[in-house]
């Protein structure tokens, strides 16, 4: 049985992945860039396929590898794995340590038109080519939008979405044996991956907080960085602080363009403990 399904699962994977070639990949993967690929290793992944259903959570970065494992649910039994993703300026690449193989999703930078290959396990040369950045793809673990669609040269559609990667795979050309698919069912926050500052979550990109001690504008900005009145903030309101800048004598930005001007008889300005931020920098390298 083991080797049946250790078949099974290789020839799933070689149906729609793209097998590793000779490509240069930096040590620093950049895997929370806003055209990053690589699953949120803060979510649960769980994926539908024709022979059963897999759950995937991230474990720890390795020698710049994103070590994740999971199961795979065949009825029968149980099989767990353990694989890999690693990210640059070149792409997405994904392996598994348990049967010896990776292979690339995505070649950056994704622009309709990019192609590449790789050999199925038939031997046969596979083309793919991204034919879409803007794909509306509905699964059962939602709706994405802006999703990246590639087309294979043996009739397979691909989708991946920012942040979480592949979503779907599918072969409606398939004419014979059973029919290949793909699908993402479930995403779930882990709860072992938040990192928590006090009581609210370090989210990733933040750099401190600030607590309101007096009534202060709250201010956003426009595309000139002119300033927009919005609201008075009142003491003992909390905000995140994802930036900071000199305009305007000092400003903390507070994300989606808001900003709050440095007070200090006003605002308290509170920085997370180094720990805290190394966490966050192991989930998110480039933030």
């Amino acid at each position: 049985m083991k080797k049946v399904v250790a078949f099974r699962i290789l020839s799933l994977l070689a149906a729609f992945a793209v097998l590793f070639t000779a490509m240069p990949f930096t040590e620093k993967a950049f895997a929370s860039g806003y055209d990053s690929y690589m699953p949120d290793p803060t979510k649960i992944l769980t994926y539908a396929y024709y022979e059963g259903i897999s759950t995937q959570e991230f474990s720890h970065v390795k020698e710049g590898l994103y070590i994740w494992k999971g199961i795979y649910s065949y009825g029968e039994e149980d099989d767990p794995f353990t694989k890999y993703y690693r990210e640059d300026e070149h792409g997405l690449v994904s392996g598994n340590f348990d049967y010896g193989y990776s292979f690339t999703h995505l070649v950056y930078p994704v622009k309709v038109g990019t192609t590449w290959s790789y050999v199925n396990d038939e031997g046969e040369k596979i083309i793919c080519t991204i034919t879409s950045l803007t794909k509306t793809v509905k699964t059962k673990a939602g709706t994405f939008k802006n999703v990246v669609e590639i087309k294979e040269s043996d009739g397979r559609y691909r989708y991946y979405a920012k942040h979480i990667g592949l979503i779907k795979s599918e072969n409606p050309s398939l004419d014979y044996g059973d029919p290949e698919y793909v699908e993402l069912v479930s995403i779930k926050t882990n709860p072992k991956m938040i990192v928590m500052w006090g009581k609210e979550e370090l989210k990733k990109g933040q750099i401190g907080r600030i607590t309101v001690l007096k009534p202060i504008n709250l201010w956003k900005r426009d595309k000139a960085n002119q300033l927009h009145f919005v609201r008075v903030l009142k003491p003992g309101e909390q905000y995140r602080v994802y930036m900071y800048d000199h305009r305007y004598g000092g400003q903390y930005g507070l994300g989606g363009g808001y900003y709050v001007t440095k007070m200090p008889s006003h605002v308290k300005y509170e920085t997370p403990p180094k720990r805290l931020l190394d966490k966050v920098k192991v989930l998110y390298p480039n933030e």
